[in-house]
């Protein structure tokens, strides 16, 4: 079963950490650029081995010019299935289709979590940039309240102003350590599907060494 159990405690781990950073993405209420997404699958494509390494630059190119759609992508994977089926597998062992399933699921969480904290990540910057704009709307607004006395009526419009751009500031805050710690989240999970894909790959590695040594020693044998 290789670690169903772990498996499935890091997949609901990461959908926590996931529908947290949503919330946080709705609340910002912005929109995300596909053209991300879609550089992501171009990179899980390519370590998946679906395409090669001058496919991969060239879709890679594509994909940041925004010349690269989702159905440019399905064909490029319907094209790649059409070239393995005639016969030309690659010679060698059969994949352990567990580990294979297995391995499928954590490049897709990979790249999930890569796209929640890249989108974190920008959502953090423009918060940090409209606290910093408040926190000198503020000051401003109290250099005119100073400079309005003796007119009590002015200095008070604009100490209101100074302290509902403090009060906002104090809620964005708020939301950029909410955001941090789900940020936090997000890179430790990223660790553990990076953990989780170099065990399975060093697993699926010694089946197959095992595999290729018992043949050997079939072939010697048949030999003497």
């Amino acid at each position: 079963m290789h670690g169903d159990g772990a498996f499935r405690i890091l997949e609901r781990l990461m959908d926590e950490a996931l529908d947290e950073q949503r919330r946080q993405r709705d609340y910002y209420d912005r929109l995300t650029d596909p053209r991300a997404d879609i550089e992501q699958e171009v990179k899980i494509m390519y370590a998946r081995g679906d395409i090669n390494a001058d496919t991969f630059h060239r879709l890679m190119e594509m994909a940041q010019s925004g010349q690269l759609s989702w159905s440019d992508l399905a064909r490029v994977r319907s094209e790649g299935a059409v070239k393995e089926r005639p016969g030309q597998k690659a010679p060698g062992r059969k994949r352990d289709a567990a580990i294979v399933s297995s391995l499928n699921r954590l490049y897709t969480h990979r790249s999930r979590l890569e796209g929640a904290r890249a989108e974190t990540e920008q959502m953090l910057q423009a918060l940090e940039a409209d606290v910093t704009r408040l926190r000198e709307q503020a000051e401003g607004a109290k250099e005119k309240a100073q400079l309005a006395l003796p007119d009590e009526e002015k200095a008070r419009v604009y100490l209101e102003v100074k302290q509902e751009a403090l009060d906002r500031v104090n809620t964005l805050e708020e939301r950029i350590a909410s955001l941090r710690k789900s940020l936090g989240r997000i890179n430790t999970l990223r660790d553990e599907v990076a953990t989780r894909e170099a065990e399975l790959k060093a697993l699926e590695s010694g089946e197959q060494l095992a595999e290729l040594e018992a043949s050997i020693r079939e072939d010697l044998l048949d030999d003497g």
